[in-house]
C-alpha cells in the first residue's frame, strides 16, 4: 500500500497564554479535506504539469486497493478459497477496479469482475486497465490456474445483479465470508445513480448483509464527495480507500457514517503550493505543558450566567466544564447560593455590570429562557466593549444581535430554530448549515453532533468521528463551559477559531473516554483526564 499522506497534514501553532509564562505552544494537527473539483484538478495538474500518465496513477490506486482487500481477507481468515467480486463502473473508478482485480489475481486469488460496461466500450485509462487484465489472464493467470471471470452487464444491470445475488445465496448457505470491491463510481459522479446502478447498489447491500465486507474505491458509490446528502441509493462501505487526501464526505456527516474505516494512501498525485483547501479536519491536538510559575490568573476567569428557576443545573454543568477544562477561576453570575454549595470551587457574583466586569469570558444560555437572554443584551454588549468574550448556547441562540457572541454552540434542533428550517434539513447538509449559521449569528459557530463542525468566515473545520457517550442531556452545557475556558486562555489558543476547535476536540475525546450512560458531570470530569493525556511532555 502507498504511504499515508502525512505530507498533506499541517500543524498550526499558537503562542502561549497571556502573562508570558514559558509554555510549549499549543499545536493543532490539521489536514485538508478536498472537494471533488479539487481532487479532479489535482489529478489533471499532476498529469499535465508533471508528465505522470493517468494510467500510472490508476495503477498505484488499484494496487493500493488490492493491498487493502488482502488485509481484509486475512483479518477475516478467509483468504483460502476466496472469490473476490470487483464491481466496476464505466469510468475511471471502474478502471481502478480492473487494476485491483489484476493485482489480486497476480497474488493467486480468484477474481470476478462484474462490469457495467464491456471492456471495449470503456474509454481512456479505464479501457487500457481492462485490456491489461484480459491480456494477463490469457498470458499468465490461466496457466497458473488462477480464476479470472468477467461478467458484463446486459444493459439493465440484470447480469451483475444476478451474479451478486447468486454469491449472496451461496454465502448464506455456507456461512463463508469474503470481500467485495465497490468500483462503480467515485468523486467524478455529480448526479444521482441511474436506475441500473441503483439496482446494483441494492444487490451490494444484500451481499453485505450476508457477511461480505465491502471495500469502496475513493468514496462509496452514490455518495457526493463534497459532504452533501445523497439524492438516491448509496453503498454502505466497511472500508473506503481514498487517494491524495480525504474528501469532505469521509469526515463530515451525512457521509462519514457510510464510509466505514477510511484508508488514505499516496498514489503520487501532486498539487501546486498555491492550492489551499477551504475545509480542514482537526486530527489531533497537543496541549501546552503548564508552567510551574502559572497561577489562577494565568488561565482566565469564566462567568456562567445562571438560568431560569429550576434549571440551575445547566449552568452548574457549564461551570464544571470550564473548571475541568482548566479555567483559573469560574463564577456563577446571578442569585443561587445553593449552586456554589454544590460545587464549592465556584464563586457567586451578581449579574450586573460589576459582576460581568470581573470575568473575561461570559457563558450565556444554559438553562436560560430566550426572552431573558434578549433582556441581557445591553449588559452583554457593555461587557463585550470592555473586552470580554461571549459564548452563547441554548436559550441565548438566535436572541443576541449578530456578532455579539464570539462562539455559538447550537445542536441541530437549535440550529434549525435559528435558520427557520427542520433539524433533518440541518443534518443532510451540516457544512451548509454551519455556514448559514455564521451568516446569521456572526463569530464562530460550533454545530454539535457527530463530526462536529467549527465554522467561521475564515475557516470551516470538522472534528472527525463521534462519541456515543455524549448523547446525554447536559453534555452541550459542559461543552459551553469548555469553550469558555479555552477562550479565557486555558490552552493558549491564538484565535477564537482555534479556541473553539480545541474545546470541541477535548469534549469529543472526553466522550470517547467515557462509557454510554455516563452523566454529563462525569463527562466534564473526563475532560481534565483527556487534557492531561494531550499535554506536551
Amino acid at each position: 500500500m502507498g504511504s499515508s499522506r502525512r505530507s498533506e497534514r499541517s500543524v498550526r501553532r499558537a503562542s502561549g497564554p497571556r502573562g508570558g509564562c514559558a509554555m510549549t505552544a499549543l499545536a493543532l494537527e490539521l489536514s485538508p479535506l478536498w472537494t471533488a473539483a479539487e481532487a479532479r484538478a489535482a489529478d489533471a495538474w499532476t498529469i499535465d504539469r508533471t508528465g505522470v500518465p493517468g494510467l500510472v496513477l490508476m495503477e498505484h490506486a488499484g494496487r493500493a486497493v488490492a493491498d487493502v482487500v488482502v488485509a481484509e481477507l486475512e483479518r477475516l481468515a478467509a483468504r483460502d478459497g476466496a472469490v473476490i467480486d470487483v464491481v466496476c463502473g464505466p469510468g475511471n473508478n471502474g478502471g481502478d477496479g480492473w487494476v485491483c482485480a489484476r493485482h489480486l489475481a497476480g497474488r493467486g486469488l480468484a477474481v470476478r469482475v462484474l462490469s457495467l460496461a464491456a471492456p471495449d466500450a470503456l474509454r481512456g485509462d479505464a479501457r487500457q486497465a481492462a485490456a491489461l487484465l484480459l491480456a494477463a489472464r490469457a498470458a499468465a493467470f490461466a496457466s497458473r490456474g488462477t480464476v479470472v471471470d468477467v461478467v458484463v452487464d446486459d444493459g439493465e444491470g440484470g447480469a451483475v445483479v444476478a451474479a451478486l445475488d447468486a454469491a449472496t445465496a451461496t454465502a448464506a448457505a455456507t456461512g463463508r465470508r469474503t470481500v467485495v470491491v465497490d468500483a462503480l463510481y467515485g468523486t467524478g459522479l455529480s448526479r444521482p445513480l441511474d436506475e441500473r446502478a441503483a439496482r446494483v447498489v441494492v444487490a451490494l447491500a444484500r451481499r453485505r448483509a450476508a457477511g461480505a465486507r465491502v471495500v469502496s474505491i475513493d468514496v462509496p458509490s452514490g455518495l457526493p464527495a463534497d459532504g452533501a446528502a445523497p439524492a438516491g441509493d448509496v453503498v454502505d462501505a466497511d472500508v473506503t480507500v481514498t487517494f491524495a487526501g480525504r474528501k469532505v464526505a469521509h469526515v463530515a456527516e451525512p457521509g462519514f457514517s457510510r464510509c466505514g474505516v477510511v484508508v488514505e494512501v499516496d498514489i503520487g498525485v501532486l498539487r501546486p503550493a498555491t492550492v489551499r483547501p477551504q475545509i480542514v479536519a482537526l486530527d489531533d491536538v497537543r496541549l501546552p505543558a503548564a508552567s510551574p510559575t502559572a497561577h489562577k490568573g494565568t488561565y482566565g476567569h469564566v462567568g456562567v450566567i445562571l438560568g431560569a428557576p429550576g434549571t440551575a443545573g445547566a449552568a452548574l454543568l457549564a461551570a464544571r466544564g470550564a473548571l475541568r477544562a482548566g479555567a483559573g477561576l469560574v463564577s456563577l453570575l446571578g442569585d443561587d447560593p445553593h449552586g456554589v454549595a454544590r460545587l464549592p470551587e465556584l464563586m457567586l457574583r451578581p449579574l450586573d455590570d460589576d459582576g460581568l466586569a470581573a470575568v473575561n469570558v461570559v457563558v450565556v444560555g444554559p438553562g436560560l429562557w430566550p426572552e431573558r437572554a434578549r433582556a441581557l443584551v445591553p449588559a452583554l454588549a457593555r461587557a463585550r466593549a470592555r473586552g470580554a468574550r461571549v459564548v452563547a448556547d441554548a436559550g441565548a441562540l438566535g436572541g443576541l444581535p449578530h456578532g455579539l457572541a464570539d462562539v455559538s454552540t447550537p445542536h441541530p434542533g437549535e440550529a434549525a430554530r435559528v435558520l427557520a428550517t427542520s433539524s433533518s434539513q440541518v443534518q443532510v447538509d451540516r457544512l451548509g448549515a454551519a455556514r448559514a449559521l455564521v451568516e446569521r449569528l456572526g463569530g464562530v459557530v460550533v454545530l454539535k453532533g457527530a463530526a462536529p463542525v467549527v465554522a467561521s468566515s475564515a475557516r470551516v473545520l470538522v472534528v472527525p468521528g463521534g462519541a456515543p457517550a455524549l448523547a446525554v442531556g447536559g453534555s452541550g452545557d459542559v461543552l459551553a463551559g469548555v469553550v469558555g475556558a479555552a477562550l479565557a486562555g486555558a490552552w493558549g489558543a491564538a484565535s477564537v477559531d482555534d479556541a473553539a476547535a480545541v474545546a470541541v476536540w477535548l469534549h469529543q475525546q472526553a466522550g470517547r473516554a467515557s462509557s454510554r450512560g455516563a452523566l454529563a458531570g462525569e463527562l466534564a470530569d473526563a475532560v481534565a483526564a483527556v487534557a492531561q493525556q494531550a499535554r506536551a511532555p
